[in-house]
């Protein structure tokens, strides 16, 4: 992978932390006390998104064995955040449709924000 890559990279996976850092404040009456598994980068909004984590590590794992190698944690990390950051957007629908998909792209096209080639979450860090 390429600087640059490694770099857009690295500011989407800190643009997708501080989303759902800043998501996550806003459900205080949503919490259930805490659950203590403390794994993952950051608190999800819902036991919903909790549920759906070890799937979609597992389908980005295996799209980063066959493409990225080298890069495997990292590239899980920075995708699983991604998810969890449109997951504490509307938990209901994107642990669904996780739910029912197969594969990394069908996840992408089926289940999350789409992003243009601007960069949709920044714009939203924006607002």
């Amino acid at each position: 992978m390429t600087t640059a890559g490694r770099r857009t990279s690295a500011a989407i996976g800190l643009a997708a932390a501080l989303l759902v850092g800043a998501c996550g404040g806003k459900n205080g009456s949503t919490g259930t006390g805490g659950s203590g598994s403390g794994g993952g980068s950051g608190g999800a909004a819902s036991p919903l998104c909790d549920g759906i984590r070890a799937k979609v590590e597992q389908l980005y794992r295996a799209e980063a064995q066959a493409k990225e190698p080298k890069r495997v944690d990292e590239a899980v990390a920075d995708n699983t955040a991604m998810v969890m950051t449109d997951c504490a957007k509307d938990p209901a629908k994107v642990s669904q449709c996780v739910g029912a998909v197969a594969s990394v792209p069908e996840l992408e096209k089926k289940c999350l924000a789409a992003l243009d080639d601007e960069g949709t979450e920044g714009e939203e860090l924006r607002r």
